[in-house]
């Protein structure tokens, strides 16, 4: 028997042949080389079985649908003490696995490790506010939940720890990642770096910010309120990066823009106000004049007024 690998990475895959094969070339790239690759293929109809299997990944095929049965699946299967998991539309860092080796042998309390993400595709407004807005909800996800949640696409927990505590909840569609975290903290510590980041496609949020967050917004409401995760478990496949809507954002933004000028160029309240502002621009520019007139008929009355007290009274 091979000698065990430190750490187990876990792919979970549905119909992942177009995004797979950079997850996994990511992974071989990786700094650190001690670790065995396991592609759970969730009844895929594509490819995803043939690509997984030529970048030499361990594959195992998952009957349950959703991923957290799939999850499940590759952690039990996992032969690691470390076990990792990421999504099939994620590229890693080089240093990736090393980074997560690191953390553990650092802190021998730990019993799970993760980062956050962020976007190499998708709407620009989108990668912008995951950029720069994903902190905050770091922030207050932490403290409502009482703690630290982990994402799926980056975390990595102890193979112990993760059998002790009965793995992942299979009845959720979405939130597998979180609701695991929550129970984790009940038997060790967690630590989430948001600096530690790899890179996802946008797929997600590919018809927009607000639909994005429509999918996700009531499970969180929901959990930060009652802490639970049996409500709102429908979340659509998400197989495409490409969006009807994106395909037509710069004619649809091209159109409202002009509806806008002709909105503004029509309207008869703008037009009257447009008016009345160069009538009462008039009126200042005349009232302006009056007064300027007005100080130079003063000082013009008071300097001769001065050179006629000046000959009247010329020793005084």
């Amino acid at each position: 028997m091979k000698k065990k690998p430190k750490i187990s990475v876990i792919i979970p895959a549905f119909n992942e042949e177009r995004f797979l094969p950079r997850c996994l070339e990511s992974l071989k790239n990786q700094n650190f080389s001690h670790f065995e690759i396991i592609v759970v293929d969730n009844n895929s109809r594509d490819k995803t079985f043939e690509v997984a299997k030529r970048f030499g990944a361990k594959v195992f095929k998952e009957k349950n649908q959703g991923v957290a049965f799939a999850r499940q699946k590759g952690f039990l299967k996992a032969r690691g003490k470390i076990i990792a998991t990421s999504d099939a539309d994620t590229i890693l860092p080089r240093d990736w696995l090393s980074r997560i080796l690191a953390e553990f042998e650092k802190d021998k309390d730990l019993v799970a490790f993760g980062g956050s993400l962020e976007f190499y595709s998708g709407p620009i407004l989108v990668k912008l506010a995951v950029k720069y807005l994903s902190k905050i909800f770091f922030f207050f996800d932490r403290l409502i939940s009482g703690g630290p949640n982990l994402m799926g696409c980056n975390m990595a927990i102890k193979k112990e720890a993760f059998l002790k505590i009965g793995g992942f909840n299979t009845n959720l569609k979405l939130n597998e990642d979180v609701e695991i975290s929550y129970r984790l903290r009940k038997i060790g510590k967690i630590k989430f770096d948001p600096n530690f980041k790899v890179k996802s496609s946008g797929r997600r949020f590919r018809h927009g910010l607000i639909f994005g967050i429509i999918n996700y917004a009531p499970t969180t409401i929901y959990r930060w309120i009652f802490k639970r995760f049996d409500r709102f478990q429908f979340f659509p496949p998400q197989r495409k990066e490409d969006s009807l809507i994106g395909k037509f954002s710069f004619p649809l933004t091209l159109i409202f823009i002009l509806l806008c000028l002709v909105f503004h160029v029509s309207n008869p309240k703008i037009v009257l106000a447009r008016i009345l502002t160069k009538e009462n621009l008039e009126k200042i520019i005349l009232i302006e004049k009056k007064i300027q007139n007005k100080i130079k008929n003063d000082f013009s009355k008071i300097r001769n007024l001065k050179i006629q007290n000046e000959r009247n009274f010329p020793h005084f």
